[in-house]
């Protein structure tokens, strides 16, 4: 074996030991959890992860939801009607959670992890209003990745939940998020993108958009926290960024 080949091998050793003994950890040595989208997990009576969904509390009761929409008013609006929601018998939910609930308007809300057993469809909470019905084993507060559209480019859509901002551009049928905008509101030239699911049900979040010549499309910077999820980006929430 030739001098390099040794000096190599040495820096080599020394770069993993240094790693082990408190260096620069990989951004790979933990893998990330996973999640199911909550509308995604409906009707299954055993997951095999747990859901990422928002808990939002208001007069009506606990329920999760797949979505909120934070752009119609002071208080978040479900994406979904109550035939989609699932509700939280009240003691479901522990009170540091309850307390960690951002309030807004006449409602809190959290980020969640949830883990249990879904019943549904049927009739559940006041008056049988709601869809389904969770029985939790646990209830956490949702892990976000903070990360970007390059970044997400090149994850393994697996379930992870990320928070990431960038261009939305969206029609009826597709909606995609990019790294930066060019005239017109189409993407810059070199610019990696990923897909959203679509049709996007934030109705309120697209009219605050700017609208491209034709009225088929709208584009503007957001912040989307979801899932990345078998392929696409499945948005749980997206704000308008200012400026």
């Amino acid at each position: 074996m030739g001098p390099m080949q040794r000096l190599l091998m040495i820096c080599t050793f020394l770069a993993f030991l240094t790693a082990c003994t408190g260096g620069a950890p990989a951004a790979t040595s933990v893998p990330a959890p996973t999640f199911l989208p909550l509308d995604a997990a409906l009707g299954a009576p055993i997951l095999s992860a747990p859901v990422g969904a928002y808990l939002l509390i208001d007069a009506s009761g606990a329920r999760l939801v797949a979505g909120l929409s934070f752009s119609g008013g002071a208080t978040p609006a479900p994406a979904d009607p109550p035939a989609r929601q699932v509700w939280l018998d009240p003691g479901a939910i522990a009170d540091d959670l309850v307390d960690r609930a951002q309030p807004a308007g006449n409602a809190r809300y959290l980020a969640v992890a949830a883990a249990g057993v879904l019943e549904g469809p049927g009739a559940f909470g006041p008056d049988g209003a709601f869809g389904y019905r969770m029985r939790p084993q646990t209830i956490t507060p949702l892990p976000w990745q903070e990360t970007t559209v390059a970044l997400l480019a090149t994850t393994p859509a697996t379930g992870q939940a990320v928070r990431v901002t960038g261009a939305l551009i969206a029609s009826q049928s597709e909606a995609v998020l990019v790294e930066a905008l060019g005239p017109g509101g189409a993407p810059a030239s070199q610019a990696r993108q990923v897909k959203l699911r679509a049709p996007l049900r934030d109705a309120a979040l697209l009219s605050r958009l700017t609208t491209a010549p034709g009225g088929a499309v709208r584009y503007g910077t957001v912040q989307v926290e979801g899932i990345w999820h078998d392929g696409v980006l499945v948005p749980m929430g997206m704000r308008k960024v200012e400026g």
